[in-house]
């Protein structure tokens, strides 16, 4: 597997992790919510006041704060720590995920830069291989042009052209490795463009859901939390279609 993939399978991982967060809040939200209900039964027999005791009431000193609410509150604010822990995973998810944007901009302009030099030397080897056909091509005209020439230049002649044909021969082959590595240069280029493109999409929603969990810390809405989670999902479609 490549380091692109484990991060997909990573993305998951933490986007199963965030919505079981998600999900153990939501569910505790309703005992909780019970438990407030219980405790804010108003004093008196039936749950009802009487009238004397509401003008009474002043007079009385303040009652002893309820012991039970401490408690109460403190897990009604529990959501609040989860909310920092997620917020934290999903900053360093985006710390991981630039730098991959980082590393496959880096690895396209590498590929593209080797591309270059690799047709530049294809382009050579076409210039030469050009060069020897023709010049084979004037030395078989000549040969066949002169029939009276004597053997020894003749035989000079058919090795220089055999030799030509060698020569043609391992330039075409250079050529083709040539070829196969500049496409193969290309394809990696194509590709680290996609998954820069891809993960810099996916890196957008991570920074969202950073952007709604520091609002949900200040605003102290649970609501602003949950829309901040929802925004993985984006961040882990745009990782799995870039590939």
């Amino acid at each position: 597997l490549e380091w692109s993939e484990y991060m997909v399978i990573l993305a998951f991982i933490v986007l199963i992790l965030c919505f079981g967060i998600w999900f153990w809040v939501w569910s505790g939200d309703k005992p909780k919510s019970e438990t407030h209900k219980n405790h804010s039964a108003p004093a008196g027999k039936g749950g009802t006041v009487k009238t004397g005791q509401v003008q009474d009431k002043e007079k009385l000193p303040a009652a002893a704060p309820d012991a039970t609410a401490l408690p109460d509150r403190r897990l009604s604010e529990r959501w609040r720590d989860w909310l920092a822990l997620s917020t934290t995973i999903i900053a360093v998810m985006s710390v991981g995920m630039t730098l991959q944007v980082s590393q496959y901009l880096t690895v396209s302009l590498i590929s593209q830069g080797k591309e270059t030099n690799s047709w530049s030397y294809f382009q050579s080897k076409s210039v030469k291989e050009h060069t020897i056909v023709m010049s084979k091509f004037t030395l078989e005209l000549q040969l066949a042009a002169s029939p009276n020439m004597p053997a020894e230049a003749a035989e000079k002649y058919r090795a220089t052209i055999k030799k030509y044909g060698e020569d043609i021969k391992r330039y075409k082959d250079e050529k083709d490795e040539i070829q196969q590595q500049a496409e193969a240069l290309g394809k990696a280029r194509d590709k680290a463009n996609i998954l820069a493109g891809g993960f810099n999409n996916s890196l957008l929603f991570l920074q969202i859901s950073i952007v709604l969990s520091a609002i949900a810390t200040m605003l102290r809405k649970k609501y602003i939390w949950y829309v901040s989670l929802s925004c993985l999902t984006g961040w882990v479609y745009f990782l799995v279609s870039s590939f």
